[in-house]
């Protein structure tokens, strides 16, 4: 499985939530002006965060990624 890091720029998000829309099981809206991601336990990883993920996952994710309206989402393959 690819090791992958998504990072989120809180200035530049402005809570469209595409990507948790489309990605639930990593973004959500939470209490912060940004979204937040979360791991498989629910628990909140910042913006920044760095995990391995399947082919269907990254995929998903890819496509998260493109549906942020300000580009507020990068992905990197580590």
């Amino acid at each position: 499985m690819p090791q992958i890091t998504v990072t989120i720029e809180p200035s530049t998000c402005i809570l469209a939530a595409n990507c948790a829309g489309m990605e639930p099981k990593l973004f959500r809206i939470g209490s912060e002006s940004h979204v937040e991601m979360i791991d498989s336990t629910g628990t909140v990883q910042g913006t920044e965060y760095a995990f391995e993920a399947t082919d269907v996952e990254l995929e998903r994710i890819e496509d998260a990624v493109d549906s942020c309206p300000t580009r507020a989402i990068s992905m990197t393959r580590v």
